[in-house]
């Protein structure tokens, strides 16, 4: 891991470091060695001892990148505090004889659940060998130490590309998995779940057709923001694969809590025909160049500035689908869910599928892709691949 993104002993790290063997000494049990409670004598607890061994102590990152990070760990570090201060007040008051032994042992058993895994958490942060063991490694700190209220930004995105197929390509429905082929005249939509409320936003590029915004559109009936579970386009209403562009297409999705007012703007541009080109505008040009995830991808693609925030490589993490968690009972997995990093109020993401023609070129396509080994989830690393693009229209 290069020294820019290493993590070093400096700001907010010292400060809680320093702070914890400050709050642990002054606990201290000096004399006596016991405490009279009443009738009861008990032996006094030497409450410095009582702290978990380890570096507990949340350490800043050296990355003049890494805006939300920093958000991050500040929060963890603010609520690791708060677990020393909480266990160094009730070691306290059972010295003082404000509470007896079972209050004790319980309210101590609870603060440590909470604390004493922070060390590991901290020490996997630290010595992970790579960028997605690092994201992995802060998000697991993260969740385990900010509780949901603290988490302001945090977002989570499930969406299912749901293809209905012609008659050519064998008939029925299938929820679409990343790269899957889906032939000419397939009728799709997509299920977009959020938690809590977001924005969404989905649109694509072609080299025929140019741009074409998926959503939001008021043609479909469904708005921004979104809550909860949304079918776009709702009702009876699809997106038809058209003939054009056969190729792997990709599927552009950005999601916040609040509104993303330049993308707005730039896809409202779109919808009025003021923008048919991609390259005409700064903003949706950098989204193109976005890196792709998928099998065979090269990965330490550069980032470029596009106007969203600084880097526009792929935002969030990227759930396990195979670990089924947060799915209802029942529910297949959906072709993406994926939550915003620690300290991060953004998803951008790119959606793939093989755009094919009808018959035999499916059927081919189909044959191939079902032996392929199931794709790694790869969190937020940065890949890229160049690819051919296909076209759909609303029908």
């Amino acid at each position: 891991m290069s020294q820019r993104r290493s993590f070093v002993h400096l700001g907010l790290g010292a400060l809680a470091v320093a702070g914890i063997a400050l709050t642990g000494a002054s606990c201290v049990a000096k004399s006596p060695s016991s405490v009279s409670c009443g009738e009861e004598v008990r032996p006094s607890i030497d409450c410095s001892s009582e702290i978990p061994e380890g570096d507990i102590g949340v350490l800043n990152l050296a990355s003049e990148k890494a805006t939300f990070e920093d958000v991050a760990i500040r929060r963890i570090s603010a609520e690791t505090e708060k677990f020393v201060a909480a266990h160094t007040r009730l070691c306290r008051d059972y010295n003082a004889c404000a509470i007896d032994k079972a209050k004790y042992d319980e309210e101590k058993k609870a603060l440590l659940k909470l604390l004493s895994p922070v060390g590991s958490l901290v020490a996997a942060v630290k010595q992970a060998s790579s960028e997605e063991e690092r994201q992995a490694a802060l998000d697991a700190l993260y969740q385990h130490t900010v509780p949901e209220a603290e988490r302001k930004e945090e977002l989570t995105l499930t969406l299912s590309m749901e293809a209905e197929l012609p008659e050519s390509a064998g008939g029925g429905t299938r929820t679409v998995k990343p790269d899957e082929p889906l032939p000419t005249n397939a009728r799709v939509f997509f299920k977009v779940e959020v938690k809590p409320r977001a924005y969404v936003y989905i649109f694509q590029n072609n080299a025929s057709s140019g741009l074409t915004v998926l959503f939001p559109d008021e043609r479909i009936g469904t708005k921004n923001p979104l809550e909860g579970e949304s079918r776009i386009p709702n009702g009876d209403l699809r997106f038809r694969l058209n003939e054009k562009d056969l190729g792997f297409e990709d599927i552009y999705i950005a999601a916040s809590r609040t509104p993303l007012r330049d993308l707005d703007e730039a896809l409202a541009r779109v919808r009025d025909g003021k923008i048919t080109r991609i390259k005409d505008d700064k903003l949706l040009d950098g989204m193109k160049h976005l890196p792709v995830e998928g099998a065979g991808a090269k990965k330490d693609a550069k980032c470029r500035d596009v106007g969203l925030e600084r880097c526009p490589r792929i935002r969030g993490l990227e759930l396990d689908l195979g670990g089924a968690s947060g799915l209802k009972p029942g529910s297949k997995p959906p072709s993406l869910m994926a939550r915003t990093e620690p300290g991060d109020g953004l998803l951008m993401k790119v959606f793939s599928f093989q755009h094919t023609g009808e018959g035999a070129a499916y059927k081919d396509a189909a044959e191939k892709f079902s032996r392929l080994p199931a794709p790694k989830t790869r969190g937020g690393v940065i890949i890229e691949r160049t690819r051919t693009r296909g076209g759909v229209i609303i029908e």
